[in-house]
């Protein structure tokens, strides 16, 4: 694959992050990694697979679905000091690292370039531009999402926000010029999705008024209780997440299972280390809020939400 877009994402790379992937061994398996993903995305759309769909599944798309759920997860990853100040750019509240106001514009160009079945190599580098370009995107509009329990709480899923971030990228990206100076075509497509969002929650709420109280209040238990999981540490919240899955509705996985898919959050523990995570995890959730294990630091997600809570 071209290296176009690794060296687009290595230039923008905030400063902290540098001395990562300085030696070439890192960034052959960075650009390995990115190559794998690419693939998936490709052979998915010539499937005719939305990405959504794509990147939710693990036995088809094993790379893919990883690199989709690790950006998700990484949203909730505990930030070294250094780099909070480059969450409060992106929020805007600081100068943008150098490189990233471009890296945008350079990607939408890119991915306007998909043609599926032309050559090889641009297909693939195209097929990984708009996938960027959706997660983007899709990030984005997870912590508008994510940020009160209230879109949960009428029945709101993150695959329903995967969704919406996704038909905006559709509906947007032929549109846009990527060199036009006066658009960021990535905030367009976030606040179109972000409109759209606020619809979905809308009209969920409106058809909400026909069920039953019970069913109401269960979706409301469910908001909340995966509100509070949010709050604890990356791997707590992803271990009482899947043990609580019976109360939240969701199939619960076998925890190998669980941590081949979400690295980000799971990755160097024994069986024996997740499971203890869980009993404890278990026993503070009964003990009240000044016992559960939050994060020591803020994550991403905690710096960019628009609805930060209240410590009671």
């Amino acid at each position: 694959m071209d290296t176009a877009i690794t060296s687009s994402l290595t230039r923008a790379l905030p400063a902290p992050l540098t001395g990562a992937l300085t030696s070439e061994l890192d960034m052959q398996t960075f650009q390995s990694e990115l190559e794998d993903i690419a693939i998936e995305s490709l052979q998915a759309l010539r499937a005719g697979i939305e990405l959504p769909d794509a990147a939710r599944d693990f036995e088809q798309f094993p790379a893919l679905a990883t690199f989709h759920q690790g950006l998700r997860d990484a949203l909730f990853v505990e930030l070294p000091r250094e780099f909070e100040p480059i969450a409060q750019a992106l929020r805007g509240d600081g100068q943008v690292p150098s490189g990233m106001q471009n890296l945008q514009e350079q990607l939408v160009d890119m991915a306007q370039q998909l043609d599926v079945g032309g050559d090889e190599r641009l297909a693939l580098q195209s097929s990984l531009a708009e996938l960027l370009v959706f997660e983007s995107v899709r990030l984005q509009l997870l912590i508008v999402a994510l940020g009160s329990e209230s879109y949960e709480m009428v029945g709101g899923e993150e695959e329903d926000v995967d969704r919406i971030a996704w038909q905006e990228v559709q509906a947007l990206l032929g549109a846009i010029d990527p060199h036009d100076p006066t658009l960021r075509p990535v905030h367009v497509m976030f606040a179109s999705a972000n409109i759209s969002l606020h619809r979905d929650a809308a009209a969920r709420a409106e058809a909400l008024r026909y069920t039953g109280d019970d069913f109401r209040e269960e979706l409301a238990m469910q908001g909340r209780l995966k509100a509070a999981l949010r709050r604890l540490r990356l791997p707590e919240s992803v271990l009482l997440e899947n043990a609580l899955a019976n109360l939240l509705g969701t199939p619960r996985k076998e925890l190998m299972e669980l941590q081949a898919e979400r690295p980000v959050a799971l990755a160097g523990l024994s069986r024996q280390a997740m499971d203890q995570r869980v009993s404890r995890g278990r026993r503070a959730l009964g003990r009240g809020q000044h016992s559960w294990p939050t994060r020591r630091r803020p994550a991403i997600f905690d710096l960019l939400r628009p609805n930060p809570p209240t410590d009671s």
